[in-house]
């Protein structure tokens, strides 16, 4: 848990759980991007983050890896379809 690699992983985790946080919530938003309540999209999106972060920080407490899977440490992980 205390290395540059579990941080990286853990800050890609955190900015892509962010980002889908928001992009859900205009998606659902019916009024449109332009009428949008971009405070309500920040918060739902800030708390997609903080779940990731408390999730990376959990499975990284068990075995210093942010991934409860360890899919990137699998021997097949570089063949997967992209």
């Amino acid at each position: 848990m205390f290395t540059l690699a579990f941080w990286k992983g853990t800050a890609e985790r955190v900015v892509a759980s962010t980002a889908g946080g928001a992009l859900a919530a205009i998606g659902a938003d019916s009024f449109g991007v332009i009428q949008a309540d971009w405070q309500g999209i920040a918060s739902l999106a800030l708390g997609a983050g903080v779940i990731s972060l408390l999730k990376a920080l959990a499975a990284g407490a068990k075995d210093g890896n942010p991934s409860l899977t360890n899919a990137e440490t699998t021997p097949n992980a570089k063949h997967r379809a992209g």
